[in-house]
């Protein structure tokens, strides 16, 4: 019987088993946070770009509006 004593499924402590299930949790958040800025980056991106080409300023409005638009 000693021999089959690790071959078998183990069942997990009940305390592992609550942490192994908080640091899944907060693994997934962690990955959740990092697509959510990568997103929002890309977003704020091509927002620029597209405020720079059609406006042809940044995402800020000018105070009088009659700015001439920059070119590159």
């Amino acid at each position: 019987s000693l021999c089959r004593a690790g071959t078998g499924p183990k069942e997990l402590q009940p305390w592992l088993l609550g942490l192994t299930a908080v640091v899944v949790f907060l693994f997934i958040v962690f990955v959740l946070l990092l697509v959510n800025r990568l997103w929002q980056i890309r977003m704020r991106r091509w927002d620029g770009d597209a405020s720079r080409t059609h406006l042809g300023g940044g995402d800020r409005p000018e105070a009088g509006g009659a700015q001439a638009p920059a070119v590159p």
